[in-house]
Parts: C-alpha cells; sequence; structure tokens
C-alpha cells in the first residue's frame, strides 16, 4: 500500500492501482512528511448588520415589516424621515436598489 495525493486529499492504495490509475489522473506518491493540508484562507466574520442586510435583500420588499425598512434605511443611509407610511419608505428603498443595480 502506497499513500498519494492530489494536493488536496490523501490517499492509500495498493502500488498497482497507483501505478496503473492514479499516477495518470495526476497523483503523486507522498510519505508522511510531504503530506500537509491546503491552507484556506479565512474569511472575516460578518457581522450582525452585514449579515441583515445579505439576508433582508433576498425577502420580496413587499413583505418587509416596519422594523426592517427603518434598520434598513439606517445602514444605507436613505432619509426615510417625513415618509408618512411604510408604503412611502419601501418607495424610497425601492429607488435606492434600483440605483444600486445599475
Amino acid at each position: 500500500m502506497v499513500k498519494i495525493t492530489n494536493g488536496v486529499n490523501v490517499f492509500e492504495v495498493s502500488n498497482g492501482a497507483y501505478e496503473g490509475i492514479y499516477s495518470r489522473q495526476g497523483y503523486r506518491k507522498v510519505d508522511g512528511s510531504e503530506v500537509s493540508t491546503p491552507e484556506i484562507p479565512l474569511q472575516p466574520k460578518k457581522t450582525e448588520d452585514e449579515l441583515f442586510l445579505e439576508g433582508i435583500v433576498e425577502k420580496p420588499l413587499s413583505q418587509w415589516n416596519k422594523d426592517e425598512i427603518k434598520r434598513f434605511a439606517d445602514l444605507n443611509d436613505i432619509n426615510i424621515t417625513g415618509t408618512k407610511n411604510a408604503g412611502e419608505a419601501k418607495d424610497l428603498i425601492k429607488e435606492f436598489l434600483d440605483q444600486s443595480k445599475a
């Protein structure tokens, strides 16, 4: 039995299987010292606000409640003061989203 790797995964196979199949697929023999895990860059953890913004845009604007409207507007510096109801605030948010996509 020999240990082989493709740079990502490590397997133990018979020498015949390595010679007949795996060597032609880009695998190479390794000893214990060569085996290493690939470095996966760590992504910074997202803040609660970032997670909210990612999730809320998936939800139809017509289904947003007043708290979601206010929070989205605050996080995106959309001035909704002076709007008479949630519908007017949603119109301002819709304009903002349309401009963001353009």
